[in-house]
């Protein structure tokens, strides 16, 4: 969160004339309720589980930009599910950019009742890190303007040398 998944995500597809889809809003739209109150009325495991479904469901589609949650690649199925079609883009930013971005928090299910949102912040960076190293790319997006993030985005991929294991969309 607060990387810049969406605009760059959105800014990228529109280069490309792909398609950009967000999974977030997805589980939204398959719900009819935002992620914060999926979490509050069903629980973490539960969005985790319609996160996974929203994969599969991409799986069969090509020319996409997917801006996915943090959480998304703590579940090795979708990690394995991403890289059946996309290359694996994580972007980064520093903690306390983070926390200047996604203000307010209300709205983040795992920042809302944090007592302290950059303890909080750096806490979840510190244990996705392990997941988050299945990443074909990285782009750290902290000093960046969206048109420089975008431009050094699409440099990344484009001269990326793609494995068997990927190919056909891009994930952020």
């Amino acid at each position: 969160m607060g990387t810049g998944k969406t605009l760059l995500g959105q800014m990228l597809a529109q280069r490309w004339g792909w398609r950009f889809v967000d999974t977030d809003s997805l589980v939204e739209q398959r719900l009819g309720c935002s992620v914060a109150q999926v979490f509050e009325r069903f629980g973490e495991e539960f969005f985790r589980q319609q996160e996974t479904e929203v994969l599969r469901s991409l799986e069969v589609e090509r020319q996409l930009v997917i801006a996915t949650g943090g959480g998304v690649p703590t579940r090795p199925e979708n990690v394995r599910s991403l890289r059946r079609h996309a290359v694996l883009v994580l972007l980064t930013a520093a903690p306390e950019v983070i926390v200047q971005r996604i203000q307010p928090v209300h709205s983040r299910p795992k920042l809302a009742s944090a007592p302290d949102v950059l303890a909080e912040v750096h806490r979840l960076l510190r244990e996705r890190e392990p997941a988050y190293a299945c990443a074909d790319l990285r782009l750290d997006t902290s000093a960046l303007h969206p048109e420089e993030a975008v431009q050094r985005l699409e440099e990344l991929i484009t001269t990326w040398r793609p494995t068997p294991r990927c190919s056909g969309s891009t994930s952020l």
